[in-house]
């Protein structure tokens, strides 16, 4: 009990400062009598990407504070992000579990102004003893290494599983309705605001994102874990360190149903909701890039001049995107990264367009226009479900240009130089 209240006090920025010593309820004060406590504590989100979806952790209390540990499975090297990314998507173990002090670890994500929630959950000796010896087997060095998976192996799934394990799967047994959102909108969700974050979403993100996840599954996210938390063991989070910064929708809608909020306070929160929920997704901007980057291929078709140039403009880019995500669609074990749709419009093949003799060139051409065709008819009756018409239209432009545009002798400049005609195969 003293030392909770030292935790709440130490942590709490206002309560710190003005010296002011929180009240537990009655009944969070009890389970803190039963040594060790096990504690599920969340770190909602914070202003860079990857923090974004928030964290989870857990952490043991003993009668010994000295004692006390958190052990938290979202550690990677990000001072090397290359390196660290080449290992999450090659499944090489690029993260792992750390064993830490709570005032360390727990002030790591407050300087950073990330809300903090601890529940003590109301768990037996026996669970508590087998939470504890699955944290303590994986910190070991041979086994607290993992293949990091945002959706089916984070560390908030891992915590879940602990727990889930522990309780005779408590967790796994609890059905819930959903609001039936997909894997994607639930990604999406965490990158409102920010543009090329949503557009990754759209383009990276294969077909596997587009299935409904059950209420278990969806607990790969902080906040769904700590809402069962609450709905299974009826453990209120104490809210140790609230964020100053603009908060997420799902903060945003939990502090709405608070009671005591002024009208003031209501409206400003309801208002805020109502941006990030209309917050632009960046795919009319991205259209509109698209638009600008093909120009030069039928621009240049109809000048006579440049041609080849123009088309190198509209097809360089969207070849070298295709690059990558075939490439990790080859080497990356993830289910979400090797069966990607985007790759049915961006193909590195296109590149063809520049160097095939004209007559393979246009026969080629059709072909793409007739593939990617089939691909809007799939997705239109919703076979393909992936967002990805931006990439179709893309790939589109420059295959049309050729394979419907006739190809006119390019002109000499004015000075004389000039490309020269484009062999006739």
């Amino acid at each position: 009990m003293v030392l909770t209240c030292f935790l709440l006090l130490g942590l709490t920025a206002g309560a710190s400062a003005q010296g002011v010593r929180r009240q537990l309820p009655p009944e969070i004060a009890k389970l803190y009598d039963d040594k060790p406590v096990v504690e599920l504590v969340t770190m909602g989100v914070g202003s860079l990407a990857w923090e974004r979806h928030g964290h989870i952790a857990l952490c043991v209390r003993y009668a010994d504070p000295r004692e006390d540990a958190c052990y938290n499975y979202g550690i990677g090297d990000f001072r090397h992000p290359l390196q660290m990314a080449w290992g999450f998507f090659r499944g090489n173990g690029s993260f792992w579990v750390g064993k830490m002090n709570p005032r360390e670890m727990l002030g790591i994500y407050q300087y950073a102004d990330r809300t903090i929630w601890v529940q003590p959950l109301p768990l037996n000796q026996a669970q508590k003893k087998q939470i504890i010896d699955k944290l303590e087997y994986d910190i070991l060095d041979e086994h607290k290494y993992y293949s990091y998976d945002h959706f089916w192996d984070n560390c908030t799934t891992r915590v879940r599983d602990i727990l889930d394990d522990a309780t005779d799967h408590s967790l796994s047994k609890m059905v819930v309705e959903t609001d039936g959102k997909t894997y994607r909108d639930l990604a999406r969700e965490g990158f409102y605001g920010m543009r090329l974050f949503s557009l990754i979403t759209d383009l990276a993100m294969g077909r596997v994102t587009d299935r409904v996840p059950s209420y278990y599954e969806r607990m790969f996210l902080p906040d769904y874990l700590r809402e069962a938390a609450i709905a299974l063991w009826h453990i209120e989070p104490i809210t140790i360190y609230e964020r100053k910064g603009p908060p997420a929708l799902k903060e945003i809608e939990r502090r709405l149903l608070n009671p005591n909020l002024t009208s003031a306070e209501r409206a400003d929160l309801e208002l805020h909701k109502a941006e990030l929920e209309s917050s632009p997704t960046g795919r009319i901007l991205f259209c509109l890039l698209i638009l600008v980057l093909t120009a030069p291929a039928w621009a240049t078709r109809l000048w006579g001049r440049f041609q080849r140039t123009g088309m190198a403009v509209a097809v360089g880019p969207a070849v070298f995107l295709g690059l990558v995500l075939w490439g990790l669609a080859i080497i990356s074990p993830l289910p979400y990264v090797r069966w990607n749709e985007t790759c049915l419009a961006l193909m590195p093949f296109d590149l063809l367009l520049l160097f095939l003799p004209a007559v393979k060139r246009k026969k080629y051409a059709q072909g793409r226009v007739a593939m990617l065709g089939l691909v809007a008819a799939l997705l239109l009756i919703n076979i393909l479900k992936a967002p990805i018409w931006p990439a179709v239209l893309w790939a589109l432009v420059p295959n049309a240009v050729v394979a419907f545009l006739p190809e006119k002798p390019s002109k000499p400049s004015p000075g004389g130089s000039g490309e020269k005609p484009a062999k006739k195969g």
